[in-house]
C-alpha cells in the first residue's frame, strides 16, 4: 500500500445484478443446465430497496445463485414486476452493461449440449487472438442468449485463471462469473475509478485491437478496432471496459437499474470497508447516491448497503457485511 496505490478495498465483482419477469426460466437456463444452485432466496425489505434503487414501497424478491459455493462471481436474480423498458439484449456498442462470462471447459461440448437442450446460440464457439505486447493471446468465445435480455458469453481462454468454482469442483462443466462487461465512452475514467488509486483492482492488460473472430463474436463492423481493458482482484468476477473505435449506438444506461430494469442492470461490490469505498467512489469522479441502510437479505446478508454510479453511469451496490449479533 502506497499513497499512490492505497489499500483496495475490494476484491472483484461479488454478482451480476439481472433484473426478471420470472425466475423460473433463469432457474433452468442457470441451475438446470450451466450447474448453479440458489445459495439464498427471499426478499429485499421494500424499505431497503426503495432506498438502494428507488424501485417503490413493496418488498423485492430476489434469489442469489452460486457456482460451486463461491462467494463471488455470483448471479443476483432481482423480479421486477414493472419494467421502466422491454427486455432487450444488448449490443456490443451500445453504452452501458453487456455481457457477463463463465469459463466453459470444453466449449465446443457446451455448445452441443446447450443446442441439444433447444438453446440457440447467437455466436457459436469462434476463436480470436488478442495481442499482449509481443505475444498474441488465443481466445475461444460463444455467445448465447439468457431469458429478459440477459447475454451470457462462455469463454474457453489459453490459460485459465483461477476461479472458486473450479477450485471446489474441478470437473464442473462450467464456472462462477469469471467477468462482466460495460462499454464505456470514457474508458480511462472508469479504469481510474476501479484501479490501483480507485476502488483497489489491478489492471492486467488495456490494449486496443482488432481481429476478424473479435468482430463476429461481438457482432462488429469489419476492422473494428476496440479498446479492452481487464481489472481484477483477488477473486472473480473482474471487469472488462471496452471502448469501440467508432461510433457507439443505444445508450442504455438510463434502463439498466437494479429491480426496475430487466437483465444484466447493474453489478454488487462487497467491501471490508464501506466508508472508505464511498469517499473513494467521490475521489474517482464517480457519485454516491444513497446513503448507507442497515439491511438482512437474501442478497447481502446482514449488511450495511449505498449505491453509486462510477463515472460513466453504471450502477454498483456497495455493501459492508455485518457481524452477527
Amino acid at each position: 500500500m502506497t499513497a499512490q496505490h492505497p489499500e483496495p478495498l475490494i476484491e472483484g465483482i461479488t454478482a451480476a445484478i439481472v433484473g426478471v419477469t420470472d425466475f423460473a426460466p433463469h432457474l433452468e437456463l442457470f441451475c438446470g443446465e450451466l450447474g448453479y444452485a440458489v445459495a439464498a432466496e427471499g426478499v429485499v425489505p421494500g424499505a431497503v430497496a426503495d432506498a438502494l434503487w428507488g424501485s417503490g414501497p413493496a418488498d423485492v424478491a430476489a434469489v442469489a445463485l452460486a457456482a460451486a459455493g463461491a462467494e463471488t462471481g455470483r448471479i443476483h436474480l432481482v423480479r421486477v414486476p414493472e419494467p421502466v423498458a422491454p427486455a432487450a439484449a444488448p449490443h456490443n456498442l451500445d453504452v452501458g452493461l453487456v455481457g457477463i462470462d463463465m469459463y466453459a471447459r470444453d466449449i465446443h461440448a457446451a455448445h452441443a449440449a446447450l443446442t441439444a437442450a433447444g438453446r440457440s446460440w447467437n455466436v457459436p464457439p469462434t476463436g480470436y487472438g488478442v495481442a499482449l505486447g509481443d505475444t498474441e493471446v488465443q481466445v475461444t468465445q460463444g455467445v448465447l442468449p439468457a431469458p429478459d435480455g440477459t447475454v451470457v458469453v462462455f469463454v474457453q481462454p489459453a490459460a485459465v485463471r483461477g476461479t472458486e468454482a473450479w477450485a471446489a469442483d474441478p470437473d464442473r462443466p462450467y464456472t462462477e462469473l469469471t467477468s462482466v462487461v460495460c462499454h464505456v465512452p470514457d474508458p480511462d475514467a472508469e479504469i481510474a475509478f476501479w484501479g490501483p488509486a480507485g476502488l483497489g483492482l489491478s489492471v492486467w492488460y488495456d490494449v486496443v485491437f482488432s481481429a476478424p473472430g473479435f468482430d463476429a463474436v461481438a457482432g462488429l463492423p469489419t476492422g473494428t478496432r476496440m479498446r479492452l481493458a481487464f481489472l481484477a482482484g483477488a477473486k472473480t468476477a473482474r471487469i472488462e471496459v471496452t471502448s469501440a473505435r467508432c461510433p457507439h449506438r443505444v445508450d442504455r444506461r438510463p434502463h439498466q437499474r437494479p429491480a426496475r430494469s430487466l437483465g444484466h442492470s447493474g453489478w454488487s461490490v462487497r467491501t471490508h470497508d464501506l466508508a472508505a469505498a464511498l469517499e473513494r467512489v467521490r475521489r474517482t469522479g464517480g457519485r454516491v447516491l444513497t446513503a448507507p441502510v442497515e439491511t438482512d437479505d437474501p442478497l447481502h446478508g446482514r449488511a450495511v448497503v449505498a449505491t453509486a454510479d462510477p463515472p460513466n453511469g453504471v450502477s454498483v451496490t456497495l455493501w459492508q457485511p455485518r457481524p452477527a449479533p
